[in-house]
């Protein structure tokens, strides 16, 4: 994941998870997932060569996307839309019954519009 990170756009401008933040959370995560054995990963590959990848987890029956990435290069192919659906066609095998998204507000989110059915609100609240 980390090597198709750093020739996409993110790893280009330094804010994709091969950034040193990123590697922590991410690999935590990615550890968590597996020893659960709740982690969804999967890769775009062209002659034998990883091009792309997404991955989340499932929390029951509902995935949580996390990240997906593909190397600029192939920007034009629509790599991205291409891992959605193979994830999402995967998650329809299982069983699952909802996708998480994450929120649909913030930079470069508007990918996800034409991925959602329905909005659900967020909030965060702070306990003390």
């Amino acid at each position: 994941m980390l090597a198709v990170e750093r020739l996409s756009w993110k790893g280009i401008e330094r804010c994709g998870m091969d950034q040193p933040w990123g590697r922590i959370f991410y690999g935590s995560m990615l550890r968590r997932l597996a020893m659960s054995a709740s982690g969804r990963v999967m890769f775009a590959t062209h002659a034998g060569k990883d091009i792309g990848y997404i991955f989340g987890g499932m929390a029951g029956d509902i995935y949580r996307g996390q990240q997906f990435s593909f190397e600029n290069d192939w920007r034009d192919m629509s790599i991205g839309n291409l891992l959605q659906y193979e994830q999402v066609a995967w998650l329809c095998e299982e069983g699952a019954v909802r996708y998480d998204m994450g929120p649909l507000t913030g930079p470069f989110m508007e990918y996800k519009e034409h991925w959602t059915e329905i909005r659900l609100p967020i909030e965060a609240w702070i306990l003390g």
